[in-house]
């Protein structure tokens, strides 16, 4: 199976995220020291947070991206739950609630909870 040039550069800027949310610097110090423009940075942030929400099916059929504040709080409550209706997880957070079904994929999980962390 061929892999699309987006899913190539997707890839890319996903382990180039990565690397920035580790780094410590500014957007603009780290894009400088990459020779990336944060234009560019801010570009696939942009695709890959909204990829990753229409596979979690959380964004609006009509394409508008909408964004609610996540503030993790260190008193988080984790409740594994054992479930019928196929729920392995339920993280509890300042009011906030992410319910973690089983067979969830573990890209979409893993950028979430990278975005959580912030």
């Amino acid at each position: 199976m061929k892999t699309s040039k987006h899913e190539i550069e997707k890839a890319k800027w996903i382990k180039n995220i990565k690397e920035f949310n580790e780094s410590g610097l500014t957007v603009r110090e780290w894009c400088k020291t990459k020779g990336i423009t944060h234009g560019s940075y801010y570009y696939w942030l942009k695709v890959i947070k909204e990829e990753a929400l229409i596979k979690a099916g959380t964004l609006a059929v009509t394409g508008q991206t909408q964004f609610v504040e996540v503030k993790p709080t260190i008193a988080t409550d984790v409740k594994l739950k054992a479930s019928n209706q196929g729920t392995c997880a339920i993280l509890r957070s300042n009011g906030n609630e992410i319910e973690i079904i089983n067979g969830a994929d573990p890209n979409t999980l893993e950028l979430i909870l990278n975005f959580i962390e912030k």
